[in-house]
């Protein structure tokens, strides 16, 4: 029986059904993932009358019940429930017979001086759940975000994002601090090491990417303020500022010109990193910035950087309480971005002032 994940915090758990199986006439089944603490679970039902919620809120409560009775995680992984509310019966499988396999694999190895380093899974300690794939925790004293393969349909992405940091890294002087340029220059929350497999150093297998945390995304304020102001709408404000937004369409011409587009920006993928934290930019000292995340493998309806850049615009637009001058700037560079893709000319509408960022 697989323990908790070792350096892992606990948290209230949250449980996605996976591989449904039915017998007619006997009981269902169904892989059970509990994303919070990474953990697979079977529950087998005594009725063919398959209801993926019902569940999964069966695994979630059970494992919590669990946990708040004895301070660990439970050491049964199959659940055997009936739908009536009947007896529940306990059951300990090996764990690679329960878990979903990774059978996708991803390699790294560093090329040259300028390459992104590798530290191993077991360097990072207080791993707590922020989200799908994604954990924060402490590596070397430093708040980090560790971006992770889930499953086999995260390789693609994670593998994605290390080769697009490596050509920003490319188009870096080798004597620059590439990191703090990254976010100065590209507006893109760099990657501190590639994390690969405590068990199989060697082979330099990949479980995913460690970045510094960038804070709260755009998507989550906005939720987090729909709950808040629920009662009160159309009165959400995120407090973004003109020259905010600026500064990211600053950061995504760059990338243009470095001939890497990221592929997926949207609210979810843009984070407001706090002022503390950010890196120092022109016009910038003491303000948060916009930061992107999550380089994303180009969907079909997926127009352009540019375009999805000059939507995002709107999106702000619409959460916040600018002055009238700023919402027609907003809304002529956003349909400048959309039409005809030309950065320069929405951030001259943006703001007149030159642009003198630089490595």
């Amino acid at each position: 029986m697989e323990e908790m994940e070792l350096n892992r915090i606990w948290h209230e758990p949250e449980v996605v059904i996976y591989g449904g199986v039915i017998t007619p006439g006997i009981r269902c089944s169904g892989q059970a993932y509990d994303l919070a603490n990474r953990r697979w679970y079977q529950i087998n039902v005594n009725t063919d009358a398959y209801d993926e919620e019902w569940m999964a809120n069966i695994v979630e409560n059970h494992i919590s019940t669990y946990y708040h009775s004895f301070g660990k995680q439970t050491p049964f992984n199959v659940i055997n429930a009936t739908r009536e509310d009947g007896p529940v019966e306990f059951e300990i499988q090996p764990n690679h017979i329960i878990a979903r396999p990774i059978r996708e694999k991803c390699q790294f190895y560093p090329r040259g001086e300028t390459s992104i380093p590798i530290v191993s899974f077991d360097q990072l300690v207080d791993k707590v759940y922020l989200g799908r794939a994604v954990d924060r925790c402490r590596w070397k004293g430093q708040d980090c975000a560790f971006k992770r393969i889930e499953f086999d349909c995260d390789v693609g992405g994670i593998d994605r994002e290390i080769k697009s940091r490596e050509k920003l890294l490319a188009a870096l002087s080798p004597h620059c601090e590439a990191n703090k340029i990254m976010a100065q220059r590209f507006n893109v929350v760099p990657i501190l090491a590639v994390v690969i497999t405590e068990k199989d150093v060697d082979n330099h297998e990949v479980v995913g990417i460690l970045m510094p945390f960038g804070g709260p995304s755009l998507e989550s304020l906005s939720e987090s303020g729909s709950k808040s102001a629920a009662s009160l709408p159309g009165l959400i404000d995120l407090g973004i500022t003109r020259e905010q937004l600026r500064d990211l369409a600053c950061g995504v011409r760059e990338l243009a010109q470095a001939g890497v587009v990221h592929g997926d920006i949207n609210e979810r993928n843009t984070l407001i990193k706090p002022h503390e934290a950010a890196a120092s930019a022109e016009g910038f000292q003491g303000q948060s910035r916009l930061v992107l995340v999550d380089f994303g493998d180009l969907a079909p309806e997926y127009k352009n950087d540019a375009f999805a850049l000059g939507e995002l615009f709107i999106w702000c637009k619409e959460r916040s309480s600018w002055g009238v001058s700023d919402q027609r700037r907003i809304e002529d560079a956003a349909q400048v971005l959309k039409e005809n893709g030309d950065y320069d000319r929405a951030l001259s509408v943006l703001d007149d002032a030159s642009d003198g960022r630089g490595e």
